[in-house]
């Protein structure tokens, strides 16, 4: 491990090569991620689906946005706050919107990991562990970042809310959360019950006035209270059927529901491809076992995570290391991936989170149980990307499962505060 802080910090004095490296990296994806989006006919960008459906809002047809769909065939199923705060850029030639996406993606890793430096009182060992966090996370990031997809911001949200939240500013942090959450509801939804066991009201009130904002009567103002209601019953009905046993007969199966596809990393989909050879096998012969496995497994996680909480509850007069802090908080998003029907190996960009969590926790305890958990983990990850079969089998899955389980039960004891944010 010495070696390889050698190595990063050996970067980070030549800043001329660091910035050169930074700088080829992230001109060649960009070149690559604006030519696919906004040039290439098969339009290789989410944003397309999200600019359709912003399209249908700006002409006063909102009611589309969920039957509508691309040259792809991809359909839009988010939430219609997505699409309400796109409109207004509909008619831009689409090369713009792909380029701002990809540039404040970038301007948002920055604040990522300039915010990640206030997370533990080290920071002269904050900055390697930084870097080597997201170096690991690269194919994920890279993936997030030339599909058009929302895991940077979703991230960057994680990363504010903490932020936030460490700063003692809860009203702003539970308004961001609600901001999030009404955007894309996985993976930050479950940090409703991380405050939840924390018992921060004011920040779970702010929050909650934030939703009713941004689900209920931003939208209505814009589109109509009964139009508005009627998307998100539809929405509603679309994410409830990902997880049923008809999820077949849905439109969504081959595009987004399907376990069979080796890009969907949730435990379901993975435990699925276990007990059943193909699709045809699944439809044919339907069972509620899987399901029940995968839910009694969400319900434990929760559980353990609230087992957590309250063994590193400090004492009269001590509190918990904001290192601990950042550990226990990192393990919500990721519980949410693993456990959810459907989860694409590019929405594990929270695994950037735990990396961080775990070389934090090694720095202060010199436990090597971590590092393993996290070379493992990205071993995996990088595996499955080389080796499709690999994916089909679930690495990536395992991988973030395992490195999930060390940090759960690797002891964070109450300590006096190290210095905070």
């Amino acid at each position: 491990m010495r070696h390889i802080q050698q190595i990063i910090e050996y970067f980070l004095r030549k800043k001329w090569l660091g910035i050169l490296l930074i700088t080829l990296l992230v001109s060649g994806v960009g070149v690559s991620t604006i030519y696919r989006g906004a040039f290439s006919q098969k339009q290789r960008t989410d944003l397309a689906v999200f600019f359709k459906a912003a399209e249908m809002v700006h002409e006063g047809r909102a009611e589309h946005i969920y039957g509508i769909e691309t040259r792809r065939h991809w359909h839009y199923v988010y939430t219609p706050l997505l699409a309400i705060l796109l409109a207004p850029a509909v008619g831009l030639p689409f090369v713009i919107p792909v380029t701002i996406h990809y540039v404040m993606s970038l301007a948002g890793l920055g604040i990522i990991f300039f915010l990640s430096r206030h997370f533990t009182p080290d920071k002269k060992n904050a900055v390697w562990q930084i870097v080597l966090s997201a170096l690991l996370c690269i194919p994920v990031f890279l993936d997030t970042l030339t599909r058009g997809q929302l895991g940077i911001l979703m991230l960057f949200f994680q990363t504010a809310i903490f932020f936030s939240y460490l700063k003692n500013h809860k009203i702003l942090a539970g308004f961001l959360l609600a901001l999030a959450v009404s955007l894309k509801t996985s993976p930050l939804a479950v940090l409703f019950v991380y405050f939840l066991f924390r018992k921060e009201w004011s920040l779970l009130l702010s929050a909650a006035c934030g939703l009713v904002f941004f689900i209920f009567l931003y939208p209505s103002v814009i589109i109509g209270f009964e139009e508005n209601w009627e998307l998100l019953t539809i929405w509603h009905g679309l994410m409830k059927e990902g997880s049923s046993i008809n999820a077949y007969k849905n439109y969504l199966w081959s595009e987004l529901f399907t376990p069979f596809a080796a890009d969907n990393q949730s435990f379901y989909a993975v435990l699925t491809r276990f007990c059943w050879r193909g699709e045809s096998d699944f439809i044919a012969n339907p069972s509620h076992g899987v399901r029940w496995i995968s839910l009694s497994m969400g319900i434990i996680s929760v559980l353990l995570l609230f087992m957590k909480h309250t063994r590193s509850t400090p004492k009269s007069g001590e509190d918990v290391s904001t290192e601990d802090k950042l550990v226990e908080f990192s393990l919500y998003p990721v519980a949410m991936l693993l456990f959810s029907p459907v989860t694409q190996i590019h929405h594990y960009v929270s695994l950037y989170f735990m990396f961080l969590a775990a070389f934090f926790l090694w720095n202060r305890k010199k436990t090597w149980l971590p590092l393993a958990g996290v070379f493992c983990s990205a071993s995996l990850f990088l595996l499955a990307l080389v080796i499709e079969p690999l994916a089909y089998l679930g690495f990536p899955m395992w991988g973030a499962f395992i490195l999930w389980g060390i940090l759960l039960f690797c002891p964070t004891p109450s300590a006096k505060s190290s210095g905070g944010a």
